[in-house]
């Protein structure tokens, strides 16, 4: 293989992937280049809803594994998230590591770039992975693994900061814009923003480049973000997806959120009914009950003496 091509999914991996996402028979389309540029941009819609749905935002192994190691290889997301028909998703670099691979595997052209989350007033470092898709003469951003106020659809990389839609009444938009804490007044990346509803102000999630990332980069990316003791991911327990719902059961409604001790269930945007675990075994339950995640008993193991053990009250 040339230093310069990216891993591919053989057919029956695609189809594999295709079952992952429950896509029906008649949408399933194995190469995309006979496609006219409005079907094929129609496609990477359908395919992204479905990842959402089925495929949740999760960074469990971090918490319910002994060696508490993120893999970014293809081939080994593919086992974990897909062969292994277990409900597993994984964090940015899992999910849009593995979308990535199915898309080029369909006849896509895209790259990955990096991305800056911007958390409690501030931007962090490269810790966010997005995919820049070509559908005809535009570049799209799509994004399967931030979870919540995550984008929806394809995103056209457009510097009018166009308004797109997200879970009613949710709204998103990219600006193409510096940010302040740049000391190059000339610099520009691309703000993906969020508003609530028509009342509420846009806020800025994250920031992200159209400068291509390697696999190189994504390594040292992964590593810090999996290892450092003051990262999101090593001390908190989340798990997100996406849910169906409206008049023929296709459209994006809501959310299911498992954050540490809660599971919420928010129906646009509002939240329709909360669950609070007393034990690890509360959130075992949920886990499967929910997610269709199952632990065995080496992995439930893996948390006790963690902080991010629910313990139960003495």
């Amino acid at each position: 293989m040339a230093s310069n091509e990216r891993p591919t999914f053989s057919r029956d991996q695609i189809t594999q992937y295709f079952e992952r996402l429950k896509l029906p028979g008649d949408r399933r389309i194995y190469a995309v280049a006979h496609l006219e540029p409005q079907d094929a941009l129609d496609y990477l819609t359908v395919l992204q809803k479905h990842h959402l749905v089925e495929v949740p935002f999760e960074n469990l192994a971090l918490h319910y594994s002994h060696h508490r190691q993120i893999s970014i290889h293809a081939q080994e997301l593919f086992r974990k998230i897909i062969s292994d028909n277990n409900g597993r998703g994984g964090y940015c670099m899992e999910n849009n590591t593995l979308f990535g691979t199915l898309l080029r595997s369909l006849g896509f052209t895209l790259f990955s770039a990096g991305a800056r989350v911007f958390d409690n007033g501030q931007f962090t470092g490269w810790s966010h992975m997005v995919n820049i898709v070509r559908v005809g003469d535009y570049k799209y951003h799509v994004d399967v693994g931030f979870g919540s106020n995550g984008p929806i659809v394809p995103m056209k990389l457009v510097k009018d900061g166009h308004v797109q839609q997200n879970i009613h009444p949710a709204a998103a938009r990219l600006r193409w814009a510096n940010i302040p804490v740049n000391t190059d007044p000339d610099q520009r990346l691309w703000l993906y923003e969020h508003r609530l509803d028509e009342k509420s102000d846009f806020q800025t999630i994250y920031c992200f480049t159209e400068l291509e990332f390697l696999p190189s980069d994504y390594n040292l990316m992964n590593y810090f973000t999996s290892t450092s003791p003051r990262t999101f991911f090593t001390q908190t327990v989340v798990v997100e997806k996406k849910v169906l719902g409206g008049d023929r059961n296709d459209e994006l409604v809501g959310s299911l959120t498992l954050f540490n001790r809660d599971l919420k269930w928010r129906t646009h945007g509002q939240k329709e009914r909360e669950i609070h675990f007393e034990s690890e075994d509360d959130r075992f339950k949920a886990l499967e009950e929910h997610f269709g995640i199952q632990f065995g008993e080496f992995e439930r193991a893996s948390i006790r003496g963690l902080t991010s053990e629910v313990k139960a009250k003495s």
